[in-house]
């Protein structure tokens, strides 16, 4: 009775391991549910960028309407970015840029009796004169975001008096949006005491402040720190107002994902949904032109504007999927695959209604 027994569980056991072996999947792959992933704010949603849209998101970038290649969101920057503004020109993104900024950052110096925008690095008395600060607030008002910080910055050694007069301008003009004012480690507290953050021009440990920079062209990036109990200092925020993806990849070294394919030898045809793909991390993805013609002779641009040696992979790449050609009876399968793979899964409850 107990060999009986025995190989009848021995059987059963056979049977259960054959029928989980056996690939019940049909030949082509339908996903039980349609997704999409949507787009940020300031992606490009234009016909012609579609295919490099969807290319430059894997590696945590899109395409702006402009053209203009930026980070996917200001997350993968490892601190809140802030656009630096000198004048009432902004860049196409501005306003819808929800995913990509915090907020708005403003040198000012007094004129008369005026707050006057200018641009400059740190020099204040080589600065441009722009325009008065309500004539930029007005300008900027329509495209400015609910979540949107506005960091003040007025000329060192501005008397406290003056100081007084811009802190009531500043809530005048952008009276929705919270106001941050960077000002001598002295009047940080009288500041606050006024409603408003205060961020000093010089390393504190009590306040966030900003990091001195060398009075270059190079000063045009600028960075918010904090310093920890330790005495470390952390940048919580950067500062820029042109090329943002360059400023992000030297903040964060990984933002730009890993490429998506390897090439073993300079391909003939390049285009530029092929470098989205295969171009290093540490690559110029804003000159495109010039790393198509580079890529042919197995060299790129890096964001420091190096030219390197493209690193050739003579190893066989392992993901079946992408050996596959859209003529191969198993691609639309590996598509599918790879989608329901971007679906993100939530526990959250849903109620829904039957249409009438």
């Amino acid at each position: 009775m107990l060999l009986l027994r025995t190989i009848s569980l021995y059987f059963l056991l056979i049977f259960l391991l054959w029928g989980c072996a056996v690939d019940k999947r049909p030949d082509h792959y339908i996903s039980a549910i349609p997704v999409s992933r949507s787009l940020a704010a300031h992606a490009s949603h234009l016909p012609q960028h579609s295919q490099l849209q969807n290319a430059l998101k894997q590696r945590n970038l899109i395409i702006s309407e402009t053209g203009e290649i930026l980070p996917i969101n200001q997350s993968v920057c490892n601190g809140a970015l802030f656009y630096r503004v000198t004048d009432a020109t902004f860049p196409q993104y501005v306003g819808k840029h929800q995913d990509l900024l915090s907020g708005f950052y403003i040198d000012v110096i007094r004129v008369n009796n005026d707050w006057v925008v200018v641009d400059t690095d740190n020099d204040f008395t080589q600065s441009q004169r722009r325009l008065t600060l309500p004539a930029l607030a007005l300008a900027l008002t329509p495209k400015l975001m609910r979540h949107d910080a506005i960091i003040i910055r007025p000329e060192p050694e501005t008397r406290l008096s003056d100081l007084k007069q811009l802190l009531q301008s500043a809530k005048a003009q952008f009276p929705q949006h919270s106001l941050q004012f960077v000002v001598a480690e002295k009047y940080v507290v009288q500041v606050e005491k006024s409603g408003v953050k205060g961020v000093s021009d010089s390393p504190a440990q009590s306040h966030p402040y900003l990091a001195a920079t060398s009075l270059t062209s190079n000063a045009r990036k600028r960075v918010l720190m904090t310093v920890d109990s330790f005495d470390v200092a952390e940048p919580i925020a950067i500062i820029v107002d042109t090329q943002p993806l360059t400023a992000c990849m030297q903040a964060n070294k990984s933002v730009v994902l890993a490429p998506t394919q390897k090439i073993i030898a300079p391909p003939l045809t390049v285009d530029a949904v092929l470098l989205a793909n295969v171009l290093p991390s540490n690559a110029d993805f804003n000159r495109l032109d010039e790393q198509q013609r580079l890529l042919s002779d197995g060299q790129y641009l890096t964001i420091d504007n190096q030219q390197q040696s493209y690193p050739l992979s003579n190893k066989i790449d392992t993901n079946r999927c992408r050996q596959l050609t859209p003529g191969d009876e198993l691609y639309q399968y590996c598509i599918d695959r790879q989608q329901d793979g971007d679906t993100a899964v939530t526990t959250q409850k849903y109620i829904m209604k039957k249409q009438q």
